[in-house]
């Protein structure tokens, strides 16, 4: 692991922290993974180590986004429909699972609503990005294979440097997420260890 490049590279005044679909619907019992089959477990345990990263890196980093999935009627797709329905995956939407769950953003932290897999899709995120002058995107959060790689796609298409803390995001199943950080690694990004941002940052680790 190069650390001077990647202390560089992500620099706090450079960087964004980004949490993506941390929502009840992917983490709790009765949410939409919970009932098509996927394990939640390694989803309800980042919760916790998130919680503790971000004790930690919000002394320096001052751009942290938190996404949420939402559902809007007339930007239902009927591509998507028809997906679930050849699968046989059961999606009906519950308003009560689209809250937050556990990580919650603090006041002063942005939050931008989402209606598709990649955050960059019909969002403002893009342009709150230029805005604040980042280059650096450093992504946590679910699921590795679905919304995080596709923000992860999209980011480095739009030339922002892609960083993934292996231990941060989950995926829909462990295979699922080894294969997806694989190919992240080797064509969009870097994928590290929450420990090498932290000691990047001159921050605590568990380790300390």
């Amino acid at each position: 692991m190069d650390l001077v490049n990647l202390k560089h590279k992500i620099a706090p005044e450079r960087s964004a922290l980004i949490i993506i679909d941390m929502q009840k619907d992917y983490c709790a019992e009765g949410g939409a993974f919970h009932r098509m089959g996927y394990d939640i477990e390694p989803a309800k345990a980042l919760a916790a180590r998130l919680n503790g990263f971000l004790n930690q890196a919000r002394k320096v980093i001052k751009n942290v986004v938190h996404f949420k999935m939402t559902k809007i009627d007339f930007l239902g797709s009927p591509a998507a429909l028809e997906q679930y329905k050849r699968l046989g995956i059961n999606r009906q939407y519950d308003p009560a699972f689209s809250e937050f769950y556990e990580v919650v953003p603090k006041e002063g932290e942005v939050v931008i609503p989402k209606y598709r897999h990649s955050a960059f899709v019909s969002t403002y995120f893009d342009q709150f990005l230029r805005i604040r002058q980042i280059e650096t995107l450093i992504l946590t959060g679910l699921a590795t294979n679905v919304c995080v790689e596709s923000t992860a796609r999209d980011g480095f298409a739009r030339d922002y440097h892609i960083v993934i803390p292996e231990d941060l995001t989950e995926g829909t199943s462990p295979e699922a997420k080894k294969w997806s950080l694989n190919n992240i690694n080797s064509f969009f990004g870097e994928i590290v260890q929450s420990q090498d941002l932290l000691k990047c940052w001159d921050l605590r680790t568990d380790a300390e």
